[in-house]
């Protein structure tokens, strides 16, 4: 439960990204290799529970998901000009990789005053750095770092869900993405987005 608010809110961009990603999939392209990240159903699904099911039924209706977008619109468009720009954006972003950082740092130090002395030792001989995956760097940066990964979200944002291709992203260019996400996710039309729509996968 340690910094779940900021960790939920710092999701907010990605699940927009999220929103451009399934909108384009749902047109018959594939997410992936060069057109970019692929965000699997079952992890959108918990990311808008925690951020968009407001009455706790654990699922989301269509009025939850544009009340969810509208807020994360309001959050970015930080001018209050009724549009994103892509500045906005980067800006927003920043932010929240920052509060993300600080509270896994937090959350480190406090492990770290708990923990067993062997686990303090290895803790010690590690130096305290993220955990690393190879040549990639610490682990989810990809050898291309946090930058380029950074921009590779801005330019799929605003290429997938910037639609009359004006720069800027509007809050009904941005519910018509959630739109669309919605319609692909629920996939047996009730009106809801929830577990009984999420793809059956083995767990191993």
């Amino acid at each position: 439960m340690i910094g779940k608010k900021i960790l939920i809110t710092a999701m907010s961009a990605t699940l927009l990204l999220g929103s451009a990603a399934a909108s384009f999939a749902a047109n018959g392209h594939h997410m992936g290799g060069r057109h970019g990240p692929r965000i699997p159903p079952e992890v959108l699904f918990v990311r808008m529970l925690q951020q968009f099911d407001t009455n706790g039924d654990m699922k989301i209706s269509k009025d939850e998901a544009k009340a969810g977008v509208d807020k994360i619109f309001d959050a970015i468009d930080t001018n209050k000009d009724g549009s994103i720009t892509p500045g906005e954006f980067r800006e927003y972003r920043k932010a929240q990789m920052t509060a993300m950082r600080e509270e896994r740092k937090k959350m480190m130090e406090e492990n770290k005053d708990k923990a067993k002395p062997d686990d303090q030792a290895m803790n010690d001989d590690e130096g305290g750095k993220p955990p690393r995956d190879g040549k990639h760097g610490p682990r989810g940066e990809g050898r291309h770092g946090k930058g380029m990964r950074g921009g590779m979200m801005s330019e799929m944002l605003f290429h997938r869900v910037d639609t009359d291709q004006n720069g800027q992203i509007s809050k009904a260019e941005a519910e018509a993405a959630m739109d669309k996400l919605f319609d692909r996710m629920d996939r047996n039309h009730d009106g809801f987005i929830a577990l009984d729509d999420m793809p059956k996968r083995p767990l191993l």
